[in-house]
């Protein structure tokens, strides 16, 4: 009998671990990058595409070299874009997500100075709700390069 469950668990263990490999599959990063603000945090900005046949959502992730890591989005909130902390972000079935400086990005807190430095490459280990992981490198740029410039000569100003 002790046998028999022993086995029920590995090959139950075998197809979870099996179905979430598979899941991991389904999501492809592009383009990351992060940059390191004067004030010590850092922001991670990417493309990411669910090629699988199911929606998933981006609960969580961990960075190398940062003690804490967030989901953030700019919302307008009473004429005002303001940064916000968010609990997820829906990837669905076949589609593209934008993390971008004017809206979804990650947020990177209590860094180490001597791993986030201009040009190394950045370990991010995403987590979707399902429970898997896809991990991606991300190259640290300077603050102000990488990201859409504004053209600050062409907003009206107020009088």
């Amino acid at each position: 009998m002790k046998k028999l469950f022993l086995l029920a668990t590995l090959f139950f263990m075998a197809v979870f671990s099996t179905a979430q490999a598979a899941d991991t599959q389904d999501v492809k990063v592009t383009d990351a990058w992060m940059r390191v603000s004067p004030n010590k945090v850092a922001g991670a900005f990417f493309e990411i595409k669910n090629t699988g046949d199911k929606p998933l959502k981006l609960v969580a992730a961990t960075t190398q070299g940062a003690q804490k890591t967030e989901l953030h989005n700019h919302l307008l909130i009473d004429g005002v874009m303001k940064m916000r902390k968010i609990d997820f972000v829906e990837l669905p079935a076949n589609s593209n997500v934008s993390f971008n400086t004017h809206g979804y990005h990650l947020m990177m807190f209590k860094l180490d100075q001597q791993v986030i430095k201009i040009d190394n490459m950045i370990k991010v280990e995403l987590t979707f709700d399902d429970g898997s992981t896809k991990s991606a490198s991300f190259m640290v740029k300077p603050f102000g390069k990488g990201g859409k410039k504004m053209d600050h000569s062409k907003m009206k100003k107020k009088k």
